[in-house]
């Protein structure tokens, strides 16, 4: 019974005076506190899908509205005219607002039929502190530098604080762009879409991630091969002839030298000795 009343007392505390109780084991132990506010994470968002439908090129015009629409923007576009043996196609690389990639996804999905879909998500948050952390040190760096310049009486001092300066500077150029880049992959993913005609070969789901790039490769390895075999079958009828013209060039050419004068002949036979 006193164990059963100890536990229905703990489980009575007030939050309050819960947290309280675990800070202080917290420091009596030597625990790092909790801290007050997550960290806010820096994601970078990529996707690719497959669609097929009845009409590459018009579905390509209603993707571009869409992401318009959406506060994105059309990165690369690429459109195939259909031929006799092959059907239309498109290709898009879209960026998209980083919040707005699921809905992006499921209004593509309005358009045809999803074929394969595939998002990744990399935490780039420790990335980000880092460069944040570079650029505060370089740019205190820099600001020091200038002030030393300002102070600076001799003309060699002057000269070292500059080149200095200016190496300082370049870095922090640097890292201010990759900063920039960075920020923009976070804020706008990015999305691959393969549109293609529905009832083809080529609207068949591929799969995604590293299974697809092995497939991808596979595939690419098997077409390089059947091309070196192509090439080599049409050059080796070629090789022929070409030996056997060679052999004829040999042969005529010896027959050439054995013809001229003074080439090579049979010993010629000795004089007889004049009679006594």
């Amino acid at each position: 019974m006193a164990a059963d009343g100890g536990a229905e007392r703990s489980e009575a505390v007030a939050p309050g005076y819960a947290d309280e109780g675990a800070a202080d084991a917290a420091g009596a132990v030597g625990l790092p506190e909790a801290p007050e506010e997550a960290v806010d994470r820096e994601l970078i968002t990529t996707g690719s899908a497959t669609l097929a439908v009845a009409d590459p090129f018009d579905a390509a015009e209603q993707i571009a509205r869409l992401v318009e629409e959406a506060g994105g923007r059309v990165e690369a576009r690429d459109e195939l005219a259909a031929t006799d043996n092959e059907p239309g196609s498109a290709s898009m690389t879209l960026r998209i607002p980083a919040d707005r990639v699921s809905a992006t996804l499921d209004a593509l999905d309005q358009l045809g039929e999803m074929r394969n879909r595939h998002v990744e998500t990399v935490d780039v948050t420790g990335t980000a502190q880092d460069l944040d952390a570079r650029i505060a040190a370089l740019r205190t760096s820099t600001d020091r530098l200038r002030e030393l310049m300002a102070d600076a009486d001799q003309t060699s001092d002057l000269i070292e604080i500059e080149a200095e300066l200016s190496t300082r500077q370049a870095e922090l150029d640097s890292r201010v762009a990759e900063r920039n880049r960075l920020s923009d992959e976070v804020a706008m993913s990015t999305l691959h879409v393969e549109i293609v005609a529905e009832g083809t070969p080529a609207a068949q789901a591929q799969p995604g991630g590293f299974l697809g790039g092995l497939t991808a490769g596979w595939s690419a390895l098997v077409s390089t091969f059947n091309v070196i075999v192509l090439v080599l079958g049409a050059i080796i009828p070629w090789l022929a002839v070409a030996g056997l013209v060679l052999l004829a060039v040999i042969g005529v050419r010896r027959q050439i030298a054995k013809a001229r004068p003074g080439g090579p002949t049979s010993p010629a036979e000795p004089e007889p000795a004049p009679a006594d």
